[in-house]
């Protein structure tokens, strides 16, 4: 009986000399596609690894095309919504709801605009997850607000309050240059996109991603162009492309003060102190309210996007060290917290409490309203010529009404019939080059 003590006593002296540590995980590779190696390391790899000395991450670098094709990673990303949802339908992604669970992941954590973006895209269920989101506001310059004795704007206004706002601005500042009430941001057929996004606002859509006819004939548009047309016809919006902007004034209009309003991107809100170093030190007074809204559903916004989603391979090799790199990505707060500090165009965290503040000012509008059930983009749906065509066909339509020579009901039944002849004849040279 001693001698069976003693052994005992010697094998437990012995497991505590070698420090009773348990087995270390054996050593896993595991893969993920993306465009850069370097910049993936630089983001996510190099801090995830340190945290999990067993875990290697290979990168693939993927340009993303030929995404027709099954995923060869263990961790799959996907740069746009649309190929997310692909992905799903198709059972290459796995559901991350037990792994969620079982590791008692934070998603409480992550505003719901981006997990609610991201379960409408799986019928309820998450098969993926973010670290970002992008988000546009409407911004506004107080000084000229003041000057003028116009009412700021507020949230949740209409595309109508807006523009009746932007009128309510003379077409020239006190020192005799131009000044415009609204400016928007476009690089071409600035008018007519315009018109595109005050559409939808109200998930109007114009052109079927499936058969690709066209529809903008009709009673809902036809306000629209209405109100529009009126709004272009003032003058009080500032309607150049980007490139017109810069050789007519430098810089964008509101920047330069010379408009009073934009619906921009929230990097915007970024961009205003280190302009003002290039503008002898003044800095533009601004505010921001939430983009212009569906009076029918005013707490919902059409703004919102996501365009770096991480899910697992249905047929993933490691999918336990592939959900670690995932929660890691999605859900660590201080490597989260850095990246947003140090680059905040990589878009705004999903944890809010990581946002990089603005002193004086509330961000709260870039994230306060809720997601619509179905953003309008129809650019993530298809090849962008074939919608490039047909803007530059019914920009000139556009024009005409405009100018007066036409009327509402003209230029929408010619942006019909001549607009899908543009877009037919943009697919038919697709087809002859070997692209859908």
């Amino acid at each position: 009986m001693r001698k069976l003590v003693t052994a005992i006593m010697v094998c437990s002296l012995s497991l505590i000399g070698s420090g009773c540590s348990r087995p270390q995980p054996e050593p896993v590779t595991i893969t993920v596609n993306y465009p850069s190696s370097q910049q993936f390391y630089k983001m996510y790899g190099y801090a995830f690894e340190e945290a999990h000395p067993n875990i290697t991450v290979q990168v693939v670098p993927d340009l993303m095309k030929g995404t027709d094709s099954p995923p060869s990673t263990d961790v799959v990303y996907m740069n746009s919504q649309p190929l997310f949802e692909q992905r799903i339908e198709r059972g290459e992604l796995i559901r991350l709801d037990s792994l969620i669970r079982q590791s008692k992941f934070q998603i409480d954590s992550m505003t719901p605009i981006v997990t609610s973006m991201l379960k409408s895209a799986g019928n309820g269920e998450l098969y993926g997850l973010a670290a970002t989101f992008q988000s546009d506001a409407l911004f506004y310059n107080k000084r000229l607000f003041n000057e003028y004795q116009v009412p700021y704007p507020h949230d949740q206004m209409s595309w109508d309050e807006v523009l009746e706002l932007a009128e309510r601005f003379p077409h020239q500042n006190n020192d005799g240059m131009p000044l415009y009430g609204m400016q928007m941001n476009f690089y071409k057929n600035v008018s007519f996109n315009y018109i595109l996004d005050m559409g939808a606002t109200e998930g109007l859509s114009y052109i079927d991603p499936n058969t690709l006819k066209i529809t903008m004939n009709t009673e809902k548009w036809e306000r629209i162009w209405n109100v529009a047309v009126s709004a272009f016809q003032s003058g009080s919006i500032y309607d150049k492309g980007e490139d017109a902007a810069e050789e007519s004034v430098g810089h964008p209009p509101f920047y330069m003060e010379q408009a009073a309003m934009t619906k921009a991107s929230f990097i915007t809100a970024y961009n205003f102190e280190p302009f003002s170093q290039y503008q002898d030190g003044r800095t533009i007074e601004w505010g921001v309210v939430t983009v212009p809204v569906d009076p029918s559903n005013s707490t919902l916004s059409h703004s919102y996007s996501i365009f770096d989603i991480y899910g697992i391979s249905s047929s993933a090799s490691h999918q336990q060290e592939a959900w670690e790199l995932i929660q890691f990505i999605a859900g660590d707060s201080k490597n989260n917290h850095y990246l947003t500090q140090a680059n905040v165009g990589r878009g705004l965290p999903v944890n809010l409490d990581d946002m990089k503040p603005i002193p004086g000012h509330d961000l709260s509008p870039l994230y306060r309203l809720l997601p619509a059930d179905e953003p309008v983009n129809p650019y993530l749906l298809m090849d962008a010529s074939i919608l490039d065509s047909f803007a530059d066909a019914a920009q000139q339509i556009l024009d005409e009404a405009i100018a007066g020579e036409i009327t509402i009901e003209e230029a929408l039944e010619r942006v019909e019939r001549e607009g899908q002849s543009a877009v037919d004849e943009a697919r038919n040279k697709l087809t002859v080059g070997g692209r859908k």
